[in-house]
């Protein structure tokens, strides 16, 4: 059973009850728009909001209190929607049932002290600082990751699009405990917030501790993202060439063509029958590794693929025809569909899955369940798959060259 209630302070909560669970998930989620350096902010604030709390100033303490909880586990994430950066926190707890204590109020305290109380020190400040520098420094070592950071920044250069979550390593030589505690008190004072909880929850759930502060409302998270046509190569010491192609589109969730435009991205390249992988890996033996995805929010799709770079422009005509072929030629996409189809089969079986749907819902101001979309899902045709074909523009080429290649 889903409930929604909203704080006197505009917080919005969405209880959702079912028993079949063992366990509850809570998730409290602070919106806001994505802007440059704030982005970089947030993710050490991120961090340090499921570190140590002042409450529990060290981490054995925080350990104890986990352990108290019968081995709660929390975490701590951001990513972007769009036009908005989330800071998602989290506290994952055994139904209380299965205890004589008011356990799902604990975890709801918990997850309370993390929004109000984290430690904002120069000791937690600096482990942040250090955490970031790592994490980036782990995407740099993995070239087909990176490659994909730095192809998003080149062609949405200028446009939120070019922004992410995970920060800017140039913004740590100027950032500053003062900015993580500013923004701090925004997340508490302004940010929208959204709390989740999913599981066997007891009727007396009190939310009483979320009411200080205020919460703004969210709009317009969908991104209108330009893509210009253009070619950027980068040169690296490394062994091969990761291609990154960057297309824009003008479907959104919102479209009538969106189940259609699933199945053309999932037709195009994420399956092993699908054109990219037929061709470009199985036909011509140009790579180990094939893909196209989407960016939802962002109104952006992409294919990402490593070759050797002496074949990178034959793998790019490859690439190119198919999407051309696509526009006149599309024959059965049954296995598009039911792969889209049986995708979705477990996310109403996984708490996180299921909470990110209806958050996904929320921030689109739509109320879509995981079978609405199964069935649009399964009526989609060859034709609608042709039609939007039939839309997609010439995209944005980013080329990182390894100057050591070997064959593939």
């Amino acid at each position: 059973m889903k409930e929604n209630i909203v704080l006197k302070n505009s917080v919005k909560i969405h209880q959702i009850k079912d028993d079949k669970f063992q366990s509850v998930y809570a998730s409290l989620k602070i919106v806001f728009k994505m802007k440059a350096f704030q982005n970089t902010t947030a993710n050490l604030l991120a961090q340090m909001m499921s570190d140590r709390l002042t409450t529990n100033p060290s981490k054995a303490s925080i350990a104890q209190r986990l352990d108290m909880l019968y081995g709660a586990k929390i975490g701590s994430t951001t990513y972007s929607m769009g036009s908005y950066q989330v800071i998602d926190l989290s506290v994952v707890a055994i139904a209380e049932h299965f205890v004589d204590t008011d356990l799902f109020q604990e975890q709801l305290n918990l997850l309370a002290d993390m929004l109000y109380e984290p430690l904002l020190n120069e000791e937690t400040f600096s482990e942040a600082l250090k955490n970031m520098r790592l994490n980036h420094s782990r995407i740099k070592e993995n070239p087909s990751q990176y490659a994909i950071v730095e192809a998003f920044k080149s062609a949405g250069a200028g446009q939120t699009f070019s922004l992410t979550a995970l920060g800017n390593l140039e913004d740590l030589d100027s950032v500053t405990l003062q900015d993580v505690k500013d923004l701090h008190q925004l997340c508490i004072n302004d940010f929208n917030k959204e709390i989740y909880t999913v599981g066997p929850i007891p009727d007396n759930a009190d939310y009483t501790r979320f009411e200080i502060g205020n919460s703004a409302s969210v709009s317009d998270a969908l991104l209108k993202t330009n893509i210009t046509p253009a070619t950027e190569e980068v040169m690296y010491r490394g062994k091969q060439t990761e291609l990154v192609l960057v297309f824009e589109t003008d479907i959104t969730p919102l479209s009538e063509d969106y189940a259609a435009y699933l199945v053309y991205i999932a037709h195009l390249g994420q399956l092993p029958s699908s054109l990219l992988f037929q061709v470009v890996r199985e036909q011509h033996s140009l790579c180990y590794s094939i893909y196209s995805s989407r960016q939802i929010f962002d109104g952006i799709f992409y294919i990402a693929t490593g070759v050797n770079d002496s074949n990178k422009d034959k793998a790019l005509d490859l690439i190119n025809e198919q999407i051309e072929i696509m526009k006149t030629d599309v024959h059965d996409v049954s296995a598009a569909r039911q792969y889209l189809i049986m995708q979705m089969e477990g996310v109403n079986e996984n708490q996180k899955s299921y909470t990110s749907h209806i958050f996904r819902n929320a921030m689109l101001g739509i109320e879509n369940s995981v079978e609405e979309i199964q069935e649009a899902i399964a009526k989609v045709s060859a034709e609608d798959v042709q039609r939007v074909a039939k839309s997609v523009k010439p995209g944005f080429v980013y080329a990182y060259r390894g100057e050591h290649n070997e064959e593939n």
